[in-house]
């Protein structure tokens, strides 16, 4: 007899980043040399602070249920470090701990989406904004966003994707996959937005360490009095402190939005484990310079990477201004060795150079490909050259 599964997984697949990484796997244990591009997590070490802080809590046996909201001490210091960085009232009540950032967001869409509703999602996008959208009975509407302008946020486009089943809208600044920034003059505008059109807006702000230039260094929740408290404000400690197995994230909102999710998740994951919760404390309070010292390597990086595959016939790619992705146009290299998508690119890469990237396909921008930089300059180079090769270079 055919086994029956809930209708609502016709409405989703399966992640393509993490597809990509299970086969940059398989590959190493059949004995080739991988260059993973495809990961989106730093190759740096989790400092040691926040390391030393979770083997204290092991032998001091913390290791047993917290509060569903997060421990209070690390959320009283999340909520004193984002008052004083965006000049907001901030209490610990309003400050949601979670088993990293994309749990917080998915229970954001449970709380806030009903069936109808429309999220207008910033495209490219990160891979699990519209299947979460989905995943809660909603219809993701996205707003493109352009390579000749950098990938740039721009609330006109927004603005033009909405419709009267609006209810959120969601942006990812610095955004993974592309780089690209909602600037300064531009949040003030989605703001405005948002408010007349008496929207949510979610910001995913994960890469908000890795930004490069000063000038762009710019959060929407410094406007969050702006808003009345239709902004939810979200980021981890993946990205900035090198601490993606640890599974720590935290979301800032109105009290009732926070009291809203804290239910969803009570009923999910519960909380973050309390030794990764230790562990995030100590990176907050004990390696504030961290997320600095790795913006500097990736920048470097950065140079690097693009620099190599502008080199390369049939690649364009521009700057990125944050996180540490490159998101190139390969629509020509594609029809110069006679594939169809970047799809198709990206799977002749790994299986004849052993070099993995992610197509733009996951992120909704075919003709693209994402390679990540969060890795040596060595390896760098090595992708490069074997792409240049498949190219015919």
């Amino acid at each position: 007899m055919a086994r029956r599964f809930a209708s609502r997984l016709s409405l989703v697949g399966a992640s393509q980043t993490m597809a990509v990484k299970a086969e940059a796997d398989r590959l190493r244990r059949a004995g080739r040399e991988v260059i993973d591009f495809g990961p989106g997590e730093p190759d740096q070490p989790t400092p040691e602070p926040a390391k030393a802080a979770a083997v204290r809590a092991i032998g001091a046996d913390f290791t047993h249920y917290t509060s569903a909201a997060g421990i209070h001490d690390l959320r009283e210091a999340l909520a004193r470090h984002y008052a004083e960085r965006s000049s907001q009232s901030i209490g610990a009540d309003e400050v949601l701990v979670g088993a990293g950032g994309k749990s917080l967001l998915f229970a954001a869409m449970l709380a806030l989406v009903n069936a109808g509703d429309e999220v207008v999602v910033v495209a490219p996008y990160w891979v699990s904004f519209p299947e979460q959208v989905r995943l809660a009975g909603g219809t993701p509407v996205f707003a493109r966003t352009r390579a000749e302008d950098g990938f740039t946020i721009r609330a006109e486009a927004i603005e033009a994707a909405l419709t009267p089943a609006s209810v959120a809208v969601i942006v990812n600044s610095p955004s993974n996959p592309s780089g690209g920034i909602l600037p300064p003059e531009e949040i003030a505008r989605l703001v405005e937005l948002c408010r007349d059109r008496d929207l949510w807006l979610i910001s995913d702000e994960t890469y908000e360490a890795l930004v490069y230039d000063p000038a762009d260094r710019a959060s929407l929740l410094e406007f969050r009095d702006r808003l009345g408290g239709r902004l939810l404000f979200v980021s981890a400690f993946s990205k900035s402190w090198a601490m993606t197995g640890w599974r720590v994230g935290y979301a800032i909102g109105d009290r009732e939005l926070i009291r809203a999710m804290l239910t969803v998740q009570s009923h999910d994951a519960t909380h973050a484990a309390s030794i990764s919760q230790s562990a995030a404390l100590a990176a907050l309070e004990r390696a504030a310079d961290a997320p600095r010292q790795m913006l500097e390597i990736y920048r470097c990086r950065r140079d690097r990477m693009v620099e190599g595959l502008n080199r390369i016939a049939g690649i364009r790619c521009p700057v990125p201004r944050g996180a540490f992705y490159a998101f190139p146009d390969v629509r020509e290299l594609a029809a110069r060795t006679g594939l169809d998508s970047s799809r198709a690119l990206s799977e002749a890469l790994v299986r004849e150079c052993a070099v993995a990237t992610v197509p733009g396909e996951a992120f909704g921008m075919p003709g693209h490909l994402r390679l990540s930089y969060a890795t040596s300059e060595a390896l760098i180079d090595e992708g490069l050259a074997r792409i240049a090769r498949f190219a015919g270079a």
